[in-house]
């Protein structure tokens, strides 16, 4: 028995020098090429990691191996950028970063992670330098476990994954110059009366919204994810031929211009209409017009509107010359529907309501602001189901139909076709998701 237990022993010995001395091989011939290799990039250019913290696991993470680099002051120069928006590029084992960007003087003007820096835009050009941390992280791990650094010792893998892979981080340091001008496109330079332009500004754009100055109509710009959008509208009875259009970006305009295409929209014979009061039309001045001028709001639309009736006759179209006793008058600038009463109102797509009463002039009105400067004006309603301030969905109830209703879309205080809204056709739908 005393033998036996004494082999016992011995063989315990003999496997534990064993595993001992694979894991002695084995933490040996790891080095730092165990590592994930750096591969970001920062406007095209490879960026020099500037310090690392790599924990390397061995024998399937029972034991780990670290190598540590600190942080030095040493700044890699990239020389002058031209794009507005240098992209940054990562390898596929990056799960968290840690970005920040400052002016030569030391003003921050970005903090967050590579992801949050997609929407970004620089305040001017200029020189800046930037901090960027990389890191590979195991499912559930804390990007925080290895900040500050690393005093060299071995330590036990953390087990959120099987098997175990290398973890940790890069730091970068580098410094650049951004030379870059704003870009200016036009959905369109050629538009019919009652289509709509869209206008996207990218680039250099900062944070102030550009100014645009037009003789089609107040035009407002809303932020975009790479910089500002706006639409311009060429309204029913625009002027046709060439209209200027003026862009200023940061101080610098650029000139661009719209050449407007005259419509037929035809004619149409109408009843005399009574003429209203002076108290009606100052009402209706008093609390519709205001509306036009009002700041635009970010684009809540999506696709194409629907019309606010399901089932309907045409009795008054927009841009049709109206014909009253035989003798031509204006061009209608909305458009009449000879509807079904008891049938539900739909708003023509997401916005927010923001007018919804009994006016003397067009009845129960409705009023939604979809973004952009774009707004549905509906009049006539038998009943109201909404009240201002609400927010609604593309084709939700706003009310009971009469037997008419009157629209109107307008960009401003200009008002647009509405059959191509509902065809999802002109400017208004021109890259809809940048």
């Amino acid at each position: 028995m005393k033998r036996f237990l004494l082999w016992l022993l011995g063989v315990a010995v003999g496997v534990a020098v064993l595993l001992a001395a694979v894991m002695g091989v084995s933490y040996a011939f790891t080095t730092e090429g165990s590592r994930p290799e750096a591969q970001v990039e920062f406007g095209g250019a490879e960026l020099e990691p500037n310090g690392s913290c790599w924990q390397v696991p061995l024998l399937g993470g029972v034991l780990d191996k670290v190598f540590a680099s600190p942080g030095t002051l040493n700044v890699q120069k990239l020389g002058t950028l031209f794009d507005a928006h240098p992209a940054i590029t990562l390898p596929d084992w990056a799960v968290y970063t840690i970005l920040t960007i400052q002016t030569e003087d030391g003003a921050t003007v970005f903090a967050g992670s590579a992801s949050e820096y997609e929407t970004f835009l620089f305040p001017s050009n200029g020189g800046y330098k930037a901090e960027l941390t990389v890191w590979r992280l195991p499912k559930g791990g804390m990007a925080t476990q290895f900040e500050g650094g690393s005093t060299g010792q071995l330590r036990k893998n953390s087990g959120l994954e099987h098997p175990a892979k290398p973890t940790g981080w890069y730091s970068f340091r580098f410094r650049f110059t951004l030379q870059a001008s704003a870009e200016v496109e036009l959905s369109a330079e050629r538009v019919e009366q009652g289509g709509v332009v869209g206008l996207r500004v990218s680039g250099m754009t900062g944070d102030t919204a550009p100014a645009v100055e037009t003789d089609l109509g107040n035009v407002q710009c809303v932020r975009s994810s790479d910089g500002w959008r706006a639409y311009i509208p060429a309204a029913y009875n625009a002027a046709a031929g060439g209209h200027e259009v003026i862009i200023t970006v940061n101080g610098e305009p650029q000139s661009r211009t719209i050449t407007v295409i005259p419509k037929d929209y035809g004619t149409v014979e109408v009843e005399p209409e009574p003429e209203a009061s002076e108290a009606a039309n100052a009402e209706f001045r008093n609390i519709v017009w205001p509306l036009y001028e009002q700041p635009a709001r970010q684009k809540l639309w999506q696709g194409g509107f629907v019309c606010p009736a399901e089932h309907f006759m045409t009795l008054v179209d927009f841009g049709q010359v109206k014909v009253v006793n035989g003798k031509q008058g204006s061009k209608s600038n909305s458009t009449k529907l000879y509807t079904i009463p008891g049938e539900p109102v739909r708003s023509p797509a997401n916005g927010v309501v923001v007018l919804a009463r009994n006016l003397a002039l067009t009845g129960n009105t409705v009023v939604i602001d979809h973004g952009c400067g774009v707004r549905s004006y509906l009049y006539g309603i038998d009943t109201l189901s909404v009240g201002e301030g609400q927010t609604v969905e593309r084709g939700q109830a706003v009310g009971v139909l009469g037997e008419e209703l009157t629209m109107d879309f307008k960009l401003g205080s200009r008002s647009v076709n509405p059959r191509l809204l509902f065809q999802t056709s002109g400017g208004l739908f021109w890259k809809e998701n940048s």
